[in-house]
């Protein structure tokens, strides 16, 4: 009985952990980013870079180190980008598709 009792609070403590809050961003490390034209704002924090989407919709490719394809993501107005170096912290909230052939962009 008490090994079931100790096995229970186990199990309730790690399911809490593993369901703790995000840090609010996640990483990615790239060869490439494009960002679509116009719908960015850039502001310098040497050595970084933070880019902010000014409408709902903008987009920003990204080819990751040891991939052959790009990888399209959408944010919602305000979010920001921050790039230091070849790596990329997005804010959480950013949707995306799957990847793209090579190259692809995705728009006409």
């Amino acid at each position: 009985m008490r090994l079931n009792w100790m096995m229970l609070v186990g199990s309730l403590l790690l399911s809490r952990t593993l369901g703790a809050d995000t840090l609010g961003f996640f990483e990615q490390k790239f060869s490439d980013l494009h960002f679509e034209k116009g719908a960015w704002s850039r502001t310098v924090e040497l050595p970084c870079y933070s880019y902010a989407a000014r409408a709902d919709g903008a987009t920003v490719d990204v080819l990751r180190i040891g991939m052959g394809n790009l990888v399209l993501f959408k944010a919602k107005k305000g979010l920001t980008v921050t790039v230091c170096g070849s790596i990329a912290a997005f804010d959480e909230g950013f949707e995306t598709g799957g990847p793209l052939p090579n190259g692809d962009t995705g728009k006409p």
